[in-house]
């Protein structure tokens, strides 16, 4: 008789970065650099031939995203996917914006550009009149933004705890918030194809405790299967429109086209792909807890020191909303989840963004 085949036992350091179905493991800052040869991967699986823009400025707590793409230009030669360090935050983004008209000149190369730009919070700041007009412009033919906010929310590494929500607010940007490696790579995914959908830049907010963050993922091409909602949007299906000719009266076309087309597409967009859920849904609850991205994970850290796992948080009638996206909110799923509750808490770093928009 043969011997039964043992399993392999081969490892490389660099299977965070290329193996494409298992578990692997690496830290928040790896799962950022992964993110963009997913993408290149999904799209090559859809048939598109794409390619990808990086720019920014280096900033704790991304200050490491700029020496690891250095570290790996085989690999971003072999996604067809460009570094360009910037001198600052708005030239990255200046940079970024234009990769999403590269299908609009003759004989383009690709059959669109994808664009992810990184900066700590208060770069966020000095680059909203670059993110306003950015966002403005919409977004490339299978393009698409991810722009990489890094927040310092207890000042470990910078001058002021930070918050980059409410300049991405002020900018019509949709925000998603991941709160461990695993929701790195699974909202990253879903941040670009929301991008290309809806016609936004999508804010990514990274904190310092999951950029520093080291853990376990898994990854496979049947993860995420991402659903496509059917919008209408004056009559017609919905498709957002780009231009860069922002004067009027093309900038108060596509501001209207903004507010109640692309943001509202965003809102179909979490709805169908469920960025946002209900993770304790008891059914005769009093009370509703809302929480997102890291502050969700210690808040049920929290819960489980006091006894109260997913059994008891049922029987004690305590709702849980898990967001993934905090910006803009979908109001269904809002009035489902406070259906019959007596109060609401939301638990969230710094100023009460969820809490605002949620009253």
């Amino acid at each position: 008789m043969s011997s039964p085949s043992k399993p392999s036992t081969s490892f490389s350091l660099q299977d965070k970065f290329t193996l494409e179905r298992g578990h692997i493991l690496l830290t928040g800052i790896q799962a950022l650099l992964r993110l963009p040869l997913d993408q290149h991967r999904a799209d090559q699986r859809r048939g598109l031939h794409t390619a990808t823009l990086i720019s920014g400025y280096r900033g704790s707590p991304l200050a490491g995203i700029d020496l690891g793409l250095q570290r790996m230009p085989h690999l971003l030669r072999q996604h067809h996917i460009h570094f360009l360090p910037a001198v600052n935050e708005d030239l990255g983004a200046t940079a970024v914006w234009g990769s999403q008209f590269a299908h609009t000149y003759p004989g383009p190369k690709y059959d669109g550009v994808l664009g992810m730009w990184y900066g700590k919070a208060p770069g966020v700041d000095r680059s909203g009149d670059i993110l306003k007009h950015a966002n403005f412009s919409g977004t490339g033919k299978n393009g698409g933004v991810l722009a990489l906010c890094g927040d310092d929310p207890t000042a470990k590494s910078s001058t002021l705890p930070s918050q980059s929500e409410y300049a991405l607010l002020d900018a019509n940007m949709p925000i998603l918030y991941p709160g461990n490696v695993q929701e790195i790579l699974d909202l990253g995914l879903l941040g670009f194809a929301l991008s290309r959908y809806c016609g936004l830049w999508v804010g990514f907010k990274i904190v310092t405790d999951v950029a520093d963050s080291f853990g376990t993922a898994r990854v496979g091409p049947e993860r995420l299967q991402v659903k496509t909602p059917e919008f209408t949007f004056g009559g017609k299906a919905w498709q957002h429109s780009q231009s860069n000719f922002l004067l009027a009266p093309v900038s108060l076309q596509l501001e209207q086209e903004m507010l109640y087309g692309r943001l509202e597409a965003a809102r179909q967009f979490a709805r169908h792909n469920q960025l946002n859920h209900l993770a304790v849904n008891a059914r005769q609850a009093w009370l509703g807890i809302v929480s997102a991205g890291k502050t969700y994970h210690d808040l049920r850290q929290a819960l489980l020191q006091l006894g109260l796992d997913e059994a008891q948080l049922q029987a004690r009638g305590i709702r849980l909303l898990k967001l993934g996206m905090t910006y803009p909110l979908e109001p269904q799923l809002l009035t489902d989840f406070a259906r019959g509750l007596e109060q609401i808490w939301v638990v969230e770093e710094k100023r009460p963004f969820i809490e605002e928009q949620l009253k």
